[in-house]
């Protein structure tokens, strides 16, 4: 294995991994905004940039693979020069509207515009405007914010394997968006306001319904899907306000299904059966759970007093997790 150098420490990486692998390998943090670990390498937003040795300028880590005997400096005067001047050139055209902007609080651009940004802009000229897009009911578009990380993309081809949103124009001209103003139908499409590093795709339900940091997390299991992938779900003052897919490398990786991010919303429905009921008399009178079920055993009795164990059957909701339904039989 190759023998390399990242801040003085040295490290032994499997040949053919890129520098920004070896680091988060290391637990060396670079910055980053198009780089993913689950996409393919665009190395289009420049903030990953690193010093390296012999090398004449610095140098993208996300698309440099290591060499033996490499040596490279993350956090050296031209690493980080570089790494600044990326960062003032993101935010010309970024607007500065954190305090109403839905991704305030938990964005990476917010994050490292405080590590590596200004305190006072140079750009004078008048910001670019890009018109929001209207692309389905489920993501939300802000596409002024849009950096050109490309995340949603690749996402999309790679993953979700439906193209659906694509780069045109060059420059400063470059827009993401939807062939011919048509719709993203993905089954998986949340995921790209999850891949999303600023706020131009956001969550349309939850959107502006809370913030973040407001925000008590229950690890769950997924109800709508055949392989079980887990869950985030996230609540305010015992309401259900957006699913988050758990990372697991075993089972669902970082994504989670449209079905699932969005189903919570039926947790406040009207409609939603909240309290134990039992018929009597041909009408559903409400109860508690312990009379329900002295009532449900007292019928299953009465029926195995005329009919076998295997005449009895239930009838359980098909969004049911495997142990309900173990505990069922």
């Amino acid at each position: 294995m190759p023998t390399i150098e990242i801040d003085g420490r040295k490290l032994e990486v499997e040949a053919g991994k890129m520098v920004i692998q070896a680091a988060d390998e290391a637990g060396i943090y670079i910055p980053r905004f198009c780089y993913h670990s689950k996409l393919s390498v665009a190395a289009n937003c420049r903030m990953c940039m690193v010093e390296i040795e012999k090398a004449p300028k610095p140098m993208p880590a996300c698309a440099t693979p290591i060499t033996d005997g490499m040596k490279i400096f993350t956090f050296s005067p031209l690493a980080v020069e570089a790494q600044k001047g990326t960062m003032e050139f993101l935010l010309i055209n970024h607007p500065l509207d954190c305090p109403v902007c839905d991704q305030g609080g938990e964005c990476p651009l917010q994050d490292q515009a405080m590590g590596y940004g200004k305190d006072v802009s140079r750009f004078t000229e008048n910001k670019r405007v890009v018109k929001d897009k209207d692309i389905g009911p489920l993501i939300a578009t802000e596409m002024t914010r849009c950096i050109h990380c490309t995340r949603c993309v690749r996402f999309g081809q790679e993953v979700a394997g439906m193209m659906e949103l694509g780069a045109i124009g060059r420059g400063e001209h470059m827009e993401i968006g939807t062939y011919v103003g048509s719709s993203v139908d993905s089954e998986l499409s949340g995921n790209m306001v999850d891949l999303c590093p600023v706020g131009a795709l956001t969550n349309k339900p939850y959107r502006f319904t809370a913030r973040s940091w407001e925000l008590a997390a229950e690890f769950g299991v997924s109800p709508h899907d055949c392989v079980g992938s887990n869950l985030e779900i996230h609540s305010l003052r015992n309401v259900v306000k957006r699913v988050l897919p758990a990372e697991n490398d075993e089972i669902n990786e970082c994504w989670l299904s449209d079905r699932d991010r969005f189903s919570y919303q039926s947790f406040n429905s009207g409609d939603r059966l909240l309290v134990p009921k039992i018929r009597e008399a041909g009408k559903w009178i409400e109860t508690d759970w312990e009379t329900a079920l002295r009532y449900t055993v007292q019928g299953i009795r009465a029926v195995l007093q005329h009919h076998s164990a295997q005449q009895v059957g239930a009838l359980v909701t098909p969004t049911a997790t495997l142990e309900e339904f173990h505990l069922t039989q």
